[in-house]
């Protein structure tokens, strides 16, 4: 029994430190008329970050991301990346004529990831867009116009005249900077930046991050576990759950029950990668001697 309860002790830190290690990606970088040498290996590098958060961010939206909005999704990855890269190491780099090659491990914040893909609004438009008004001055240069109807795509915002939420792009009062307004059932949201992307991603979480919205956007699910020898494998599980970020999240154990044959226990969770979590079971829990039910918790 001791022995058995360390290896399983040990196998759930394994795993619930699992969503920090580090995923490799190799990129290739062209040399631009005039580029530095310094500036090849920063902008390597950044397209190595963007590559290897946009890996995260498929596994977590199960791979179900249009290809037009994959595409997006890594170029404006390309200059906002950075603030969910937890380290990184360059595992080899090789000079061309034409360009730089770069391999690293890079390590993402996996949770940080999923959380700001909640408030992007991915989640909840994975399925079917989401309608709202949206509303910009006559004045844009075509270039502008095309920053916006790509943040517009990258949302997952169907234009809709007279629907709600409604997002208002301005100029802002100081040069080169943009005003934005979100409102919402009576709720009005400001933000003003220099990069329309980050003004934009500013307010839509205030939206998409609504406790109504999170409700709809995660299936609710519980999930129910027997076979334990003691509750003790039961709190163990509970631990490994929480670090299956990329799956799940709000896992609560509701229910504990202790029989003769053993002990049980029930989590009410809501599942953001179906997919995943029944692979992360199937590799944690039968081999142990553990059977799992995975159902949709009835909606009221």
């Amino acid at each position: 029994m001791r022995k058995y309860i360390f290896l399983l002790t040990m196998t759930c830190c394994l795993l619930a430190a699992w969503p920090a290690l580090a995923g490799q990606v190799r990129v290739f970088e062209s040399m631009a008329e005039g580029m530095s040498q310094r500036d090849l290996r920063d902008k390597a590098r950044a397209q190595g970050f963007a590559q290897a958060v946009l890996d995260e961010a498929k596994v977590m939206l199960a791979d179900k991301l249009p290809e037009t909005r994959t595409a997006l999704l890594k170029e404006y990855l390309l200059g906002h990346a950075e603030p969910f890269i937890q380290g990184y190491k360059v595992v080899s780099s090789q000079d061309f004529p034409e360009g730089l090659s770069l391999t690293m491990d890079v390590r993402v914040d996996r949770r940080t990831l999923r959380d700001s893909l909640g408030g992007m609004g991915f989640f909840a438009t994975l399925a079917q867009p989401q309608p709202a008004t949206v509303v910009w001055p006559g004045d844009l240069t075509d270039e502008e116009l095309q920053a916006l109807h790509h943040l517009i795509n990258l949302t997952g915002i169907a234009p809709t005249e007279g629907g709600s939420p409604v997002f208002t792009l301005e100029r802002g009062s100081d040069k080169g900077t943009w005003k934005c307004h979100l409102s919402y059932e009576g709720q009005e949201w400001l933000a003003i930046n220099g990069d329309m992307a980050t003004a934009w991603f500013t307010l839509w979480p205030r939206y998409f991050d609504r406790p109504t919205a999170q409700a709809a956007q995660a299936g609710g699910e519980t999930l129910t576990v027997s076979g334990w020898f003691s509750p003790d494998g039961v709190l163990e599980f509970d631990r490994v759950l929480h670090g299956w970020d990329g799956a799940v999240q709000n896992a609560q154990l509701v229910t504990m029950d202790m029989q003769p044959s053993g002990a049980g226990a029930t989590w009410s969770l809501s599942v953001i990668n179906r997919a995943r979590l029944e692979m992360l079971l199937n590799a944690f829990l039968p081999q142990r001697g553990l059977s799992f039910h995975l159902a949709a918790e009835p909606r009221g």
